[in-house]
C-alpha cells in the first residue's frame, strides 16, 4: 500500500470517528420521532467544506449510521446514511473553487444551505415514509432545522482545521 492510500485512510476513519464523537454531543428535544439534536451536523459541514465531497459524503454517512446503530436510533440508520452521503457529497461539490477548497464565503453558505434542505427534506421523507407518516413527520422539521442551525457554525471554524498533508493528485481533491 502505497503511503499516500494509508494517509488517506487514516484521513477518512479519524473524520470518520469525529463525526460520531460529535453526533453523541447531543440534546433530545421532546418533538416527534426525529427530535435528536447534535453537533455531528456541524462536524459533517466543516469537513466537506475544508476537505471536500469525498471526505464530507463518507465520514457523515459512516459516522452518524454508526451512530444509529450503536446509540439504538437504528431504524434511522438506513436514511441517515443515503441523507447524509447526499448531503455531504453535495456540500463539498458546492464549496469547490478555483481558489481552493471552501475558500470562498458565499459558496460556503449556498452549500450549507443546499445540504440543510437536503438534510431537512430527506430526513422527512425518511420518516414519513419509513417510521410515522406525513403529518406525523412534521414534527421532526424544528428539530433538523436546529441540527441545521447549529451546523452553519462550521463556517466559522474553517480556518482552524488543519490543511492535510497529501501527495501531488491525491484522489480525494484537498
Amino acid at each position: 500500500m502505497k503511503t499516500r492510500d494509508t494517509r488517506e485512510m487514516v484521513y477518512m476513519a479519524l473524520f470518520i470517528a469525529m463525526v460520531f464523537v460529535a453526533t453523541n454531543i447531543r440534546v433530545h428535544l421532546p418533538l416527534g420521532a426525529g427530535g435528536l439534536v447534535h453537533i455531528g451536523t456541524l462536524m459533517m459541514f466543516a469537513i466537506a467544506l475544508k476537505y471536500g465531497k469525498v471526505y464530507g459524503a463518507i465520514s457523515a454517512a459512516i459516522g452518524m449510521t454508526i451512530f444509529d446503530v450503536v446509540m439504538g436510533w437504528g431504524a434511522w440508520a438506513p436514511g441517515t446514511f443515503v441523507v447524509r452521503l447526499i448531503a455531504g457529497y453535495l456540500v463539498g461539490v458546492l464549496a469547490e473553487s478555483k481558489d481552493g477548497q471552501g475558500k470562498i464565503m458565499w459558496k460556503n453558505v449556498v452549500a450549507i444551505a443546499v445540504g440543510g434542505f437536503v438534510i431537512v427534506a430527506g430526513y422527512y421523507l425518511f420518516e414519513s415514509l419509513f417510521i410515522t407518516n406525513f403529518s406525523g413527520a412534521l414534527a421532526s422539521i424544528p428539530g433538523n432545522l436546529m441540527q441545521l442551525a447549529i451546523g452553519v457554525f462550521g463556517l466559522f471554524i474553517l480556518d482552524s482545521l488543519p490543511k492535510l498533508e497529501t501527495a501531488p493528485n491525491s484522489r480525494y481533491e484537498m
